[in-house]
């Protein structure tokens, strides 16, 4: 359920100071949420002074236009001049601007383009790093879907996270982030300040199922929808000014923080062409103002909202801490029909006489009785129908109930919540802890609906609750949310995630507390594993349905992950495969496999070559754990050796603390697990192969506009016709474009083509062998080895006869090579492809400015 800001756009003159990012939203220097309401400006051909801006009459003008219309924010794809910079100033607009590099090429490949890249985002992060007129910096726009999945999506991603750092060691207080878009969706870079994404949809049910999946890959950040338009030249006008108006309330009723309309005007000029074909402006090339500036001009109102009574209850036990944070907070929100409980589960610290200090409290006193006794003591004093559960280490948003309200607007949504994001660290431990792994966290089962809500940011309709008797009081310090939204659900229920809902949640601050919650946790798991032995295999670990938020499948190594390409790699929307993470990832950093490495030392004493076995293991446990630590090392307050050495022992010992936790818990409780076993090739099929690097790259220029597709049409024409061999489709979740087999070796290709404007294409071809023998044969000769040297016989023969079969395949893979490259050729010159050398490629310096891809894709 998505909800609207809690003030209309904000006009703020650009002197008012700068805007920052704060949770879901930009923020002005007084703390007030803005909504960056903008439209998106050139490029344009070069002015008479030789710069890629209109003359100085047109541009204040336009500007001018601008701001009349109700915008902020001007999205810009060339670095201001300081004539751009004082227009904006002179009508109180801010710039979103975007930083121009070659990304339309194999970057990876040349490291003076990454070079050429730094530099761009380290001067203008220089230049605009504080200036307010600034509003953020983009530091790429829709790298291209095919040549993404060419450079591979974890290596570019890498990439335009080291441009991000870039920016933030020069400025770090600037945002900034990467344009996106749906052909690569999973291109979110990770420490990106707000999330970025061009979506071009002309249907209003589509656009605003999207926005919900958005919501979800922002991970708790500002949701900037940076593109948005349609095509008057051939949808006509009327149609854009309705597209207009149903975006603009879509956006409104959503938890968005930007929006801007592609673009102000027809005018557009890119790879030193005036681009005619396509008019996305509000206004035409003379500036003729179009139906949808009219649209503009009518804001879209509000969709009115139920405002059902809302009783807030906060559980605390010796918090007075953070409870004083937390009171303030609600006593600020923008939600009118509410009150607030403070129910003291027997605390002996000032507790009582913080929560006296707000006149809105309604303060109440128990024996000691756990947290599940203090959640069912508010549900019974409340007033409310709907019952908000928080923490006291929490700190809701302003707009909080204003947002979970709506989510109760169907009878079948009987609980909702939404994020609970850690708030700035202030110190080496805190900043460690909110990046380790076992933070509380809601399992989604689709955009919208939820397996499980965390319970402190947890809203539950109060029949709802009282028909299953409230919470279970042995749950006295987790586990009890978990057991409720799994009985809710038992009995018919929904749950409803809220992107908008955010409350600040405190991570422990020292690592004793942190693992005294994991432990928490695991005896909660066990208590759990009592109730419902179905949802949980054979070792404890629970069975969800959903993905969990903020796991692996979304952060992780994308080269770990399933994404949806598409044939050849040409979906119009590429999504990552939403199952429950790396499963074997999990399998090798918990408990049992740790005990499996120490049971497998003994194993040494009959020979060491042995000790391989555990050593594998244990090595294998450390990667993963290095994995988790560099995931969320952005995190950090500063990347020295001391944080990362406690980030990375966190991501390891966790795991074992909790599972050791559940097992103690399941042997106390007498609470056996009955669920199916979920086995990592199963729930985490890995789309890596083992195979050879690859050995065999062609380039072929053309400048009639041929590329990859006329080359692989002809390419698997020629295999069959020429080596009667048949080029095997990759499907839509490879890497690779297709494969072929032959001699006992399968060798895969890929393809991308790179525009260089005026119809001039660069194709490149790649391809990689791989045998399965070869691994084979490999395992096989270490065995005998071990053999060899644990029963101390002559084995020559034996590795002999291991030797010659891996040659035999090996000469496989070069017979295989040579009809490729043969093939690969003829195919090439039948659809007039030149092969050329990379000394011969074309100069990079024709850079790419912007591409429209998401308007390519609807076409």
């Amino acid at each position: 359920m998505l909800c609207p800001p809690s003030s209309p756009p904000c006009t703020a003159q650009s002197g008012s100071g700068a805007w920052r990012v704060s949770g879901r939203w930009f923020r002005e220097a007084t703390g007030a949420k803005v909504y960056l309401r903008g439209a998106t400006y050139g490029p344009f051909k070069p002015n008479a002074q030789s710069q890629p801006w209109p003359e100085e009459a047109r541009l204040q003008d336009d500007f001018r236009k601008m701001a009349e219309l109700g915008f902020n924010t001007v999205r810009v794809y060339e670095l201001p001049t300081g004539t751009v910079l004082q227009a904006a100033r002179d009508h109180g607009l801010r710039l979103l601007v975007g930083v121009p590099w070659t990304q339309h090429v194999d970057f990876l490949s040349d490291p003076a383009i990454q070079a050429e890249a730094i530099a761009r985002v380290q001067d203008a992060a220089r230049r605009f790093g504080t200036d307010p007129v600034v509003a953020g910096l983009l530091v790429g726009n829709e790298i291209e879907k095919t040549l993404v999945r060419w450079m591979r999506p974890e290596p570019v991603r890498r990439f335009l996270e080291k441009l991000i750092s870039a920016v933030k060691t020069e400025a770090p207080d600037l945002p900034v982030a990467y344009a996106s878009y749906p052909s690569t969706e999973y291109l979110v870079p990770r420490n990106a300040d707000f999330v970025a994404f061009n979506v071009f949809l002309e249907n209003v049910d589509r656009f605003a199922a999207y926005l919900k999946r958005l919501q979800i890959l922002a991970d708790g950040k500002p949701l900037v929808i940076s593109e948005f338009g349609l095509d008057s030249k051939t949808h006509g006008e009327a149609a854009q000014a309705r597209a207009l108006q149903w975006q603009q309330e879509t956006v409104q009723r959503s938890a968005v923080a930007g929006n801007f309309w592609f673009s102000f005007t027809d005018e557009w000029h890119r790879g030193g062409e005036e681009v005619t074909a396509w008019e996305f402006g509000l206004v035409t090339r003379d500036r003729r103002p179009k139906l949808a500036s009219e649209a503009l001009a009518a804001a879209p109102a509000e969709t009115p909202a139920s405002h059902p009574r809302i009783s807030v209850i906060v559980c605390t036990r010796n918090g007075s801490a953070t409870l004083r944070n937390c009171l303030v907070a609600l006593g600020t929100q923008t939600y009118a029909n509410y009150e607030v409980l403070v129910i003291d589960d027997g605390s002996t610290d000032e507790t009582s006489e913080i929560a006296r200090e707000f006149p809105y409290v309604k303060y109440h006193h128990q024996p000691p009785g756990g947290l599940s006794a203090a959640r069912n003591h508010g549900m019974r004093l409340a007033s409310g129908e709907i019952l908000a559960y928080t923490d006291d280490d929490c700190i809701p948003d302003e707009d909080w109930l204003k947002c979970l309200a709506p989510a109760f607007d169907e009878p079948s949504w009987v609980a909702a919540g939404g994020p609970n994001l850690p708030p700035p660290p202030r110190n080496l431990t805190e900043a460690c802890v909110a990046a380790a792994p076992g933070a509380p966290a809601h399992v989604l089962m689709g955009n919208e609906e939820a397996e499980h809500l965390p319970g402190c940011n947890l809203a539950i309709r109060k029949a709802s609750l009282e028909a299953i008797g409230g919470f279970r009081v042995e749950f006295t310090t987790a586990g009890d949310d978990v057991d409720v939204c799994w009985r809710l659900q038992e009995q018919g229920g929904r749950l409803r995630f809220v992107p908008a809902a955010v409350v600040w949640h405190h991570r422990r601050f020292t690592v004793s507390a942190y693992l005294r919650q994991q432990t928490g946790y695991g005896l909660a798991e066990a208590l759990l594993i009592g109730h419902f032995p179905k949802r949980f295999a054979w070792l404890g670990g629970a069975r969800w349905r959903g993905a969990i938020y903020g796991d692996d499948t979304y952060h992780g190594d994308l080269e770990r992950q399933h994404i949806h390409f598409g044939t050849h790699g040409l979906a119009p929307f590429q999504c990552i495969y939403s199952g429950n993470g790396d499963t074997l990832a999990h399998w090798m950093s918990g408990l049992p496999w740790l005990a499996g490495c120490i049971a497998a030392l003994p194993l040494g004493f009959l020979h060491l070559a042995w000790l391989g076995i555990p050593a594998v293991m244990l090595v294998l446990s450390l990667r993963v754990a290095n994995k988790r630590a560099a995931m969320n090392d952005f995190m950090l307050i500063s990347h020295t050796w001391r944080h990362r050495a406690l980030l990375w022992t966190l991501c390891f010992i966790q795991p074992v603390v909790r599972d050791w936790a559940r097992l103690r818990g399941m042997m106390r409780y007498r609470a056996l697990p009955k669920g199916k076993l979920q086995w990592p090739w199963k729930t985490a099929p890995l789309t890596f192969a083992p195979e050879t690097p690859e050995r065999t790259e062609f380039v072929f220029w053309s400048a009639d506009g041929v590329g990859r597709e006329a080359w692989l049409e002809a390419f698997a024409k020629e295999l069959q016709e020429t080596y009667d061999l048949r080029c095997r489709p990759a499907g839509d979740w490879s890497l690779w474009d297709g494969s072929f087999a032959d001699s006992g070796t399968r060798l895969r290709f890929v393809t991308v083509t790179e525009y260089h404007g005026g119809g001039k294409c660069l194709t490149r071809v790649k391809a990689a062998t791989w045998s399965p023998g070869i691994p084979l044969f490999s395992a096989l000769f270490y065995l005998s080895l071990i053999l060899v040297c644990y029963l101390n016989w002559g084995g020559g023969l034996l590795l002999l006869s291991m030797v010659v079969p891996y040659f035999i395949l090996l000469l496989g893979s070069f017979l295989v090579t040579r009809r490729f490259n043969a093939a690969a050729l003829q195919a090439a010159k039948e659809v007039g492809l030149m092969p050329i050398t990379a000394k011969q490629t074309p100069s990079w310096q024709s850079r790419d400015l912007h591409v429209p891809a998401t308007a390519l894709d609807s076409r």
